[in-house]
């Protein structure tokens, strides 16, 4: 089967079943039991949704990142390498040893029971400092610097580069506002760019660290849900965790510095440098309605 004809098919099962997680999980299932090559028909999935500027069906489809490559699949098989890189083969194997690692073709709901039994698991041989550092080393985000990287900058100039990051930020917004096109997965409608334009989603420096708060994943649908569990969840971005905040097994928030890994990249870029810092609060707890980091600022 062509990737057109599976552009065909999903269009048609769309228009027929409705647009939801549950929909788009069907749709997968009875890819999978055809033996369909998966990678190419959540691509087909993806080039569908795009053409719809269907926020929902967008962000359906996103949350199983498409092309199944480092920063999804790779994201497991790093916490894996690192587990044994950093705790020896007898912590490894009670954790990773016979393990079914994910694949492309895996929904929501299957990445999000993974990703909390390999919690449980390595809690069971080891403790949440110990993930919580291999959480941090291990994620694909994280790189590392030559000497000759490093960028001589002074305490003043960190000001400059939230400030440029914001606006840069902004003016991506703005623009998607002005076009019509999605920002990644998010419509950006008038009321989403106001709530923007507050500067509540941006960077800022407090001393010695910089805190970044996490905009969320669906910003209009957070905007207007009133139920404080559907709001975290249209706050979440990450495939491995979200499904889970609607289940009675949530993914902890230790899984969220490979996010952090995500969001202090360009930070890193304008510094040259790896930067450390911490998860202050997650949408994965209860009583969080934001993702809060902070970066410490290398002095």
């Amino acid at each position: 089967m062509t990737k057109s004809q599976v552009i065909n098919e999903f269009e048609l099962f769309v228009k027929e079943n409705g647009v939801s997680t549950e929909t788009v999980n069907q749709f997968i299932h009875q890819k999978k039991s055809e033996n369909a090559d998966m990678v190419m028909t959540i691509n087909a999935m993806k080039e569908y949704a795009n053409s719809t500027h269907d926020e929902l069906l967008v962000s359906e489809v996103f949350i199983l990142m498409t092309e199944f490559n480092e920063w999804c699949g790779g994201t497991m098989k790093h916490l894996s390498d690192t587990t044994r890189k950093m705790y020896g083969d007898d912590i490894w194997e009670k954790i990773f040893k016979d393990v079914q690692m994910p694949e492309a073709g895996w929904t929501a709901d299957e990445m999000s029971e993974f990703t909390y039994n390999i919690e449980k698991k390595y809690l069971a041989a080891s403790t949440r400092e110990n993930y919580e550092c291999a959480q941090k080393k291990g994620n694909p985000f994280a790189r590392a610097f030559k000497e000759s990287d490093k960028k001589n900058l002074t305490i003043d100039d960190v000001d400059g580069i939230i400030d440029t990051l914001n606006t840069k930020f902004l003016s991506a917004l703005k623009q998607c506002h002005k076009s019509g096109e999605l920002f990644f997965n998010q419509k950006i409608d008038d009321a989403v760019i106001k709530e923007y334009e507050t500067g509540k989603w941006f960077m800022r420096r407090e001393d010695t660290k910089i805190i970044l708060t996490k905009n969320p994943y669906m910003m209009g649908k957070y905007l207007t849900e009133t139920d404080n569990k559907m709001k975290r969840y249209y706050a979440c971005h990450c495939p491995w965790a979200r499904q889970s905040i609607l289940k009675d097994k949530t993914v902890s928030k230790s899984f969220c510095y490979c996010s952090f890994g995500h969001d202090k990249y360009e930070l890193e870029s304008a510094f040259g440098r790896q930067l450390d810092g911490r998860v202050v609060c997650s949408v994965l707890e209860e009583d969080s309605l934001q993702c809060i980091f902070e970066v410490d600022i290398p002095l």
